[in-house]
């Protein structure tokens, strides 16, 4: 029996470190990017592999392309020239450009959600050029793992890692979608600028501050008028839905981080004087951003939805009313702001 239970251990311990000798050789694809040229898609694929001598461990990264007027074709042959031991299974990126973009998504979300060898949880972005991002490398780690660390760290992208939230609100024809839009700069990820769309399709980019603000738990966001600039790090967003029109109200709490030297902190009428400029401020910039999107025939916010929500009827045009009520921590001001 004991040379039974010991043949049994050496044979599972052989196995182990032959299946960690297959995943030692095998090439992680870290990064997926579909872009769409001259009728054709093109597939760019960064694979990632980790190399261990003695006690130091190297990372290296490769990128491989290839194309077909067929999705699934396109990104097949880009499997097949990565070689012939490809793991799509820990793919954290999908890159899409703003080409492939404007064609429509549906496919391509249809296509990942559909393929079991590719994880949903997965950051979806945009770009100009997949290609040009994917060349740009990173001393020992892969540019889709610095671009989701950068996206995870700056937005709050809880609806951005699963492409199943995505494909249900491509779905809703009462609610539009917005995804990062980002670009690099000297090796860094700027995440600035949205890529909004109507139903799967990219209709333009814009500043996400307003839409962070509005629809994202993003907080310690700036606001600023007459080089005075408050933080606001408290926020809550309500919808006063009527038949004839919807109040935004949006209240919470801020802090100076800067202030005009002509304001004096110490006194009462100070903090009412910037509450309301930068409530002005707020409103005109909500407005601005309700007004360019709407008008796009985007609504990112879901009015549409909410409407229908609420009275069971669709209504396309909604009247839209923006009031905000933003108040100073005081204590906070008075102990941040310093004067030279």
């Amino acid at each position: 029996m004991k040379k039974i239970i010991l043949l049994i251990t050496c044979l599972f311990l052989l196995t182990g470190c032959f299946d960690y000798q297959e995943l030692s050789d095998m090439s992680i694809i870290d990064g997926i990017g579909f872009d769409y040229k001259d009728g054709e898609y093109q597939v760019i694929l960064e694979t990632i592999k980790s190399t261990t001598s003695g006690e130091s461990n190297t990372t290296s990264t490769n990128v491989v392309t290839a194309k077909d007027k067929v999705l699934a074709n396109a990104l097949n042959k880009a499997v097949n020239n990565a070689g012939k031991k490809v793991s799509l299974k820990h793919v954290k990126l999908l890159l899409l450009s703003k080409s492939v973009s404007l064609k429509g998504i549906d496919e391509i979300i249809d296509y990942i959600i559909r393929d079991v060898n590719i994880s949903t949880n997965l950051y979806t972005i945009v770009c100009d050029n997949p290609q040009e991002v994917f060349d740009t490398k990173i001393e020992d780690d892969s540019i889709s793992n610095l671009i989701v660390d950068t996206i995870t760290y700056n937005v709050d992208a809880k609806s951005l890692d699963n492409i199943d939230i995505i494909a249900s609100n491509i779905i809703n024809d009462k609610i539009d979608i917005a995804l990062p839009f980002i670009h690099i700069k000297d090796k860094n990820i700027v995440v600035d600028k949205i890529a909004y769309f109507n139903g799967g399709k990219y209709v333009d980019k814009i500043d996400s501050k307003i839409y962070n603000f509005l629809l994202l738990d993003s907080n310690n966001i700036d606001f600023d008028y007459d080089d005075t600039v408050l933080n606001i790090f408290a926020k809550d967003i309500k919808y006063d839905i009527e038949k004839n029109q919807i109040t935004i109200n949006i209240s919470g709490s801020a802090k100076v981080k800067e202030v005009n030297k002509k304001y004096n902190l110490k006194e009462l009428k100070t903090y009412e004087e910037i509450e309301k400029e930068i409530n002005k401020t707020i409103e005109q910039e909500t407005y601005d951003f309700l007004k360019e999107t709407l008008s796009n025939k985007s609504d990112l916010i879901g009015l549409r939805n909410k409407y229908y929500k609420k009275f069971r009827k669709d209504r396309e045009n909604i009247n839209y009313v923006v009031k905000a009520n933003i108040k100073i921590n005081r204590n906070g001001a008075i102990y941040e702001v310093l004067y030279d």
